[in-house]
């Protein structure tokens, strides 16, 4: 999956990279790379996170275009995994 081709509202399966869980959340936006040691990265939303860092905390993330590319993939359905929906 490329990141660069999403577009906001997307669902998106991540898999944790040191297990098997996954996670499902929405890709909100792209932040390009922004010179020599900034990389670029992606802003994705995951409403289970909301209130973790305060009252306020929308549960946002930020996330990395390389572990984006490498753990993620699209969501068919947003309460079930693409493998549920593929395989049933």
């Amino acid at each position: 999956m490329r990141p660069s081709t999403l577009k906001p509202g997307t669902w998106l399966v991540i898999k944790h990279s040191l297990g098997g869980g996954e996670y499902r959340a929405q890709f909100v936006r792209r932040i390009p790379a922004q010179g020599k040691g900034r990389p670029a990265a992606s802003l994705i939303l995951n409403p289970e996170w909301a209130g973790l860092n305060g009252a306020d905390d929308p549960g946002l993330c930020r996330i990395s275009d390389y572990d984006l590319a490498r753990y993620g993939r699209l969501c068919v359905d947003r309460h079930r995994s693409f493998s549920e929906v593929f395989y049933a």
